[in-house]
């Protein structure tokens, strides 16, 4: 009996040293980890973001938002890398919503010289920028137009969720050997911007492929891309149940001199439209309505960088192309675009919920049928607090709208051409390297454009704490 006692503790000593043997190269492959992440907690003041006082839920709104992320990556062997980032974002007790859920906000894989040195693989939840997010840059009009609100449905400024990565497979591809002494890129995305049903083919896919270099000289960037959306998810009658927008695309960035930035983008759209809540489309366009479209954007930015305050001052000019007479169908779709410029006329897309709607009838989104220009000013007062300034003004690239049953009847006749000027005001103060402090203050002033009782100035004060570890 002893003997099969000490004969079964030396089995399972055995077997415990080659289970352990066993698993030591599984750790071992764990080069590194890093754990971090962010508490960023908002206070918000709003008025009129409809531009119709005394309006209800827009008229006025106060309230505090806390966005919560923990960051974990980790560098194994062989090029191989995982990230994962966890984030929660609620309003302060708000009734009604799933306040404590925690999800998956970032989670990808980077396989780096992946068969051959020059391609990485990157695949799962991740983010995505081309240039400076013109065109492709963030899942936020997708996520919030086409699928719902912020995943949580916990927070009322959805233009400040932290889910804004994308389903994605991403492969970039360094072509500098073929290319010799010139840098040269080549990045493909497949992107799943809504599945809807697993076993229909009513999904919406954007695909493309990005080829970029930088040149020593001037600190010059140049890209040229194309980007291909397949909306296969309308289902109402009379809309085309196979859109398709392509986008072509050439930008290009320079630094010619110390304090001096250069920038310019163009982008061109043709397809056949399908539902698109983003550019106000209507339900009475024909299935499969051609359309075409054309997108800039121009911009110049220069700091004093020898003198004390670092003084700056810019101007651009944006302009997204359309038509007012279709009802915005034929105009620009912003497709997954990240690069806003103002606080507020951004986000006013008419008819859609997650943003703010308009109360003008015939009004369009902001997304389209618009020029902008803008102009600001910066400096930086003392050395960890900078203070910017922006003005930018807004016209209609069709000033007219007709009378029609959907987009609302007029009864003062013809509408003109200027929308509004905007002028936002952001402080910036860094208190530690792990702590920042924030403010910012937005106010929209309608123009022709709106008329009466649908024309009141509105604007937005954003208070900001963030800590990160």
């Amino acid at each position: 009996m002893v003997k099969a006692t000490l004969r079964s503790a030396v089995l399972l000593g055995i077997a415990a040293i080659g289970v352990l043997a066993a698993g030591m190269p599984s750790f071992a492959e764990v080069q590194n980890v890093k754990v971090g992440g962010d508490i960023t907690v908002r206070a918000f003041h709003r008025e009129n973001l409809d531009l119709q006082d005394q309006s209800g839920a827009l008229d006025g709104q106060d309230f505090f938002m806390t966005t919560t992320g923990v960051n974990v990556g980790a560098d194994l062997t062989e090029n191989v890398s995982t990230f994962i980032r966890l984030a929660n974002e609620r309003d302060w007790n708000l009734d009604g919503t799933a306040t404590g859920d925690v999800d998956l906000s970032q989670a990808y894989i980077t396989l780096k010289e992946l068969f051959y040195s020059p391609l990485t693989l990157r695949v799962g939840t991740q983010p995505i920028v081309w240039g400076r997010g013109f065109v492709l840059g963030s899942a936020l009009i997708p996520n919030t137009l086409t699928n719902g609100n912020d995943r949580n449905a916990a927070i009322t400024a959805n233009e400040f969720t932290d889910f804004t990565a994308f389903d994605a497979i991403r492969a970039t591809v360094d072509l500098s050997s073929f290319t010799g002494s010139m840098p040269l890129t080549a990045d493909y995305v497949y992107i799943k911007l809504n599945e809807n049903l697993t076993g229909t083919a009513d999904d919406v896919n954007l695909q493309g492929v990005n080829f970029s270099t930088k040149l020593d000289a001037a600190h010059t960037e140049l890209e040229a891309y194309f980007l291909n959306k397949l909306d296969r998810a309308g289902t109402t009658p009379n809309i085309n149940k196979n859109g398709q927008v392509s986008t072509f695309g050439l930008r290009g960035s320079s630094m010619p001199v110390d304090g001096l930035s250069l920038w310019g983008e163009l982008a061109y759209q043709f397809g056949r439209r399908g539902t698109n809540a983003a550019v106000g489309d209507i339900t009475t366009v024909p299935t499969g309505s051609p359309f075409q479209a054309w997108a800039t954007d121009w911009g110049v930015e220069y700091t004093l960088t020898d003198v004390a305050m670092k003084p700056k001052a810019g101007a651009e000019w944006i302009f997204w192309s359309g038509k007012d007479s279709d009802g915005a169908v034929a105009g620009w779709d912003p497709i997954a675009r990240s690069y806003f410029t103002t606080a507020l006329r951004d986000f006013q897309v008419a008819s859609a919920a997650g943003f703010y709607a308009t109360a003008q009838p015939g009004d369009t989104s902001a997304a389209t049928n618009q020029n902008e220009i803008s102009f600001w000013g910066g400096l930086k007062p003392v050395e960890d607090l900078s203070a910017t300034s922006r003005l930018s003004f807004f016209w209609q690239a069709v000033g007219s709208v007709p009378v029609n049953a959907v987009l609302g009847t007029r009864a003062d006749g013809e509408r003109k051409s200027y929308a509004g000027a905007e002028w936002d005001n952001q402080l910036v103060y860094d208190y530690t390297d792990d702590v920042q402090l924030g403010f910012l203050w937005g106010i929209f002033f309608p123009g022709s454009v709106y008329h009466a009782g649908f024309n009141s100035t509105a604007q937005e004060l954003v208070s900001t704490v963030s800590v990160k570890f």
